[in-house]
C-alpha cells in the first residue's frame, strides 16, 4: 500500500493520509527560514543588489549617502526587491527585508513547481519535493534575485494561463495583462519567459484547432497575445529611448562554458553534492520514464521542448545582460520535474521513497552550508567595514589574473562584499550597477562611476598610483579607469585575497582588518596635487 498515494485515496486513517502534504509543509518552512537564518549567506552579485535599494530608501535621510549618490528616475526592468522593499525598508534592517525577499522568492519558485505538478494529481506526494534540490542553482549563487523571484511568477502566471482556459476573453486580458506589466518590473527576463512559454502554448494549441478556420483561430491568438503590448511598449522605450538595458553587447560565449552551463541547476551547493544530486535526478527521471513507470503532463510536455531549445540557443550576453547561458536551465529542469507524473506504485516504494528524501535532503544540507559560509565571511566584512569613518569611498580591489578572465579567484563569491559599506557608512563605492539602476553617483563622484566591473587587480593599483584622474569618455562607460590617482580619492581599499598575498608593501596603507579572505586598509592621504586632494 502507498503511503504517498499519487492520485487515489488510501482510506488510511489520522495524519498518516496527509504525510505526503506535512512533509512538503515542513520542507517548505526550511527553505524559507534558510534566508532568514543566513541573512548575507547569498554572495557574489546580492549585496550589490541590496545596498542599491538602500541607497533609495534611506537617500533623502542620510546626508553621508547624499553627498556620495543621487537618483535618476527612469524605467528600469529589474526592480522586484525596490518594489518588495517599498513598506519595509523605513521599520526594518535592510538585512531583514533582503532576507525576507530571498526567503519569498525561494518559495515561490518551489510553489510554482508544485502548483504545476498538482494539475494532474489529487493529492500532494513525496515527488513534490524534488524541486527542492533546484533552488540550489548558479542563478542563486550569484545572487540574481529578482530575475528568479520574476522566475517564480512566471511560472505561477502559466501556471493561471492553463487554469484560466475558461474564463471570458476579457476578463483574463485584463488579469494577464496586469500581471505581465508586474513581471516587466520585475525583471525583463522573467517577463520574456513567461511571453515565451504562453506564446508556444498558444501556438500549438492553433495548430491543433487549425480545422476551426484561421480567422477564429487568428482572432483567439491575437486576444491571447495582447496581454503582452503594454510591456512590449514599455521595453521598446527601454531600448530606444533609454538605449538598452545594458552596455548593449551581445555574444555566445564559449562552447565550454555553455557545457559548464548544462551543470548549473545544483550548481550552488558545496562541492561534491551539487554535481552528484544533478546526476540522481537526471536518471532518475530518465527510468522512470524509460521503464514507463511515469508520464509527462500533456499541457507542460511542449514547454519542456521549448526550454530545450531555449537552453540550448541562449547566447552567453544579450544586450549587456550577462549570464543568459545558465539562467535557465534549471527553470527547463523544474518544468521536467513539474511535468513528470510517477505511478503511485513507484511512489510506494520504499526505494524511491528513501532516494527522493536523500537527493532533497542532500540538497538542502549543501545548499545550507554553503550560504552559512557566505553569512560568515560577508559578515565579517561587515563587521569590518564598521570600523571605517563614515562617509568618503571605498576602492575594492583583488588577488587575481586579469589575462585569464576563465580562472576564478577563491573570492569570487565576495566579489561584491564591499558594497556593504554604503548600508554601514554611507560610503560611495563603484560598480554599484548604475547603468541598470535608478542609483546615480553624485556629480562630485561622477569621475568615479563605473556601471560594473571586476576589482581592480594589483597591477593596475600599483600603475594607476600616479596616473592622474581623467574623466569617463562616456557616460557609464564600463572601460572608465576609476582608479587612477587612487590614494587621492579614495578613503578606503578593501583587498580581497585568494592567499596570503598583502598590499602592505605599496605603502600609504594601514590595516583596519583582516581576516583570511580579505584585508581592510585605510588610505593615507597624500599631499593634494594642485590643491586638488580631497
Amino acid at each position: 500500500m502507498s503511503t504517498f498515494p499519487a492520485s487515489e485515496n488510501t482510506g488510511l486513517p489520522g495524519l498518516r493520509r496527509y504525510a505526503g502534504l506535512l512533509t512538503v509543509l515542513t520542507m517548505g518552512v526550511v527553505v524559507f527560514a534558510l534566508p532568514l537564518v543566513f541573512p548575507l549567506g547569498i554572495a557574489r552579485d546580492y549585496p550589490n543588489h541590496l545596498a542599491r535599494v538602500f541607497i533609495q530608501y534611506s537617500l533623502g535621510d542620510d546626508a553621508l549617502l547624499a553627498e556620495n549618490y543621487a537618483l535618476e528616475w527612469r524605467l528600469i526592468p529589474d526592480l522586484a526587491m525596490d518594489l518588495f522593499a517599498a513598506p519595509f525598508m523605513g521599520w526594518l534592517s535592510p538585512y531583514v527585508v533582503g532576507a525576507l525577499f530571498n526567503s519569498l522568492t525561494l518559495l515561490l519558485l518551489f510553489s510554482a513547481a508544485v502548483a504545476l505538478q498538482r494539475r494532474r494529481a489529487a493529492a500532494i506526494n513525496l515527488w513534490a519535493l524534488l524541486p527542492l534540490a533546484l533552488l540550489f542553482n548558479e542563478a542563486l549563487r550569484w545572487g540574481f534575485m529578482n530575475f528568479l523571484f520574476a522566475v517564480g511568477l512566471a511560472l505561477w502566471a502559466v501556471y493561471f494561463w492553463l487554469m484560466s482556459e475558461t474564463w471570458s476573453w476579457r476578463r483574463r486580458l485584463a488579469v494577464f495583462a496586469c500581471a505581465q506589466s508586474v513581471l516587466f518590473f520585475a525583471h525583463l527576463l522573467g517577463f520574456l519567459l513567461c511571453g515565451y512559454l504562453i506564446l508556444c502554448l498558444e501556438l500549438l494549441r492553433v495548430w491543433r484547432r487549425r480545422d476551426l478556420g484561421l480567422r477564429e483561430n487568428l482572432l483567439t491568438f491575437i486576444r491571447h497575445m495582447m496581454q503582452f503590448a503594454l510591456p512590449l511598449v514599455f521595453f521598446a522605450y527601454v531600448l530606444f529611448g533609454q538605449a538598452g538595458v545594458g552596455d548593449s553587447q551581445t555574444f555566445y560565449g564559449p562552447l565550454r562554458a555553455k557545457a559548464l552551463a548544462f551543470l548549473s541547476p545544483t550548481s550552488a551547493q558545496v562541492v561534491p553534492a551539487g554535481p552528484l544530486v544533478l546526476l540522481v535526478i537526471l536518471v532518475l527521471l530518465y527510468g522512470l520514464l524509460r521503464r514507463g513507470e511515469a508520464r509527462l503532463d500533456s499541457d507542460l510536455k511542449p514547454l519542456l521542448w521549448a526550454m530545450a531549445g531555449l537552453v540550448i540557443a541562449m547566447p552567453n550576453m544579450v544586450l549587456g545582460i550577462w549570464g543568459l547561458d545558465f539562467r535557465f536551465p534549471f527553470v527547463g529542469l523544474l518544468l521536467l520535474v513539474a511535468a513528470v507524473q510517477p505511478a503511485a506504485s513507484v511512489l510506494a516504494s520504499r526505494l524511491v521513497q528513501v532516494l527522493l528524501l536523500s537527493v532533497v535532503g542532500t540538497s538542502l544540507l549543501a545548499g545550507g552550508l554553503q550560504m552559512a559560509r557566505n553569512d560568515a565571511v560577508q559578515q565579517e566584512v561587515r563587521q569590518a567595514l564598521m570600523k571605517a569613518t563614515p562617509g568618503g569611498a571605498l576602492l575594492v580591489a583583488g588577488d587575481y589574473d586579469p589575462a585569464c578572465p576563465g580562472c576564478s579567484p577563491a573570492w569570487i563569491d565576495f566579489v561584491h562584499s564591499g558594497s556593504l559599506a554604503a548600508i554601514e557608512r554611507g560610503m560611495f563605492v563603484p560598480l554599484l550597477f548604475t547603468a541598470t539602476s535608478l542609483v546615480e553617483a553624485a556629480p562630485a563622484r561622477a569621475a568615479l562611476d563605473v556601471p560594473q566591473g571586476w576589482p581592480v587587480p594589483r597591477q593596475a593599483l600599483e600603475q594607476g598610483r600616479d596616473r592622474v584622474l581623467a574623466d569617463p569618455a562616456g557616460r557609464h562607460d564600463p572601460a572608465h579607469a576609476y582608479w587612477n590617482d587612487w590614494p587621492r580619492h579614495f578613503d578606503y581599499l578593501l583587498w580581497l585575497r585568494s592567499g596570503t598575498a598583502t598590499l602592505d608593501e605599496l605603502g600609504g596603507l594601514e590595516r583596519v582588518a583582516t581576516s583570511e579572505v580579505f584585508i581592510l586598509y585605510r588610505i593615507i592621504a597624500p599631499l593634494p596635487r594642485g590643491g586638488s586632494g580631497r
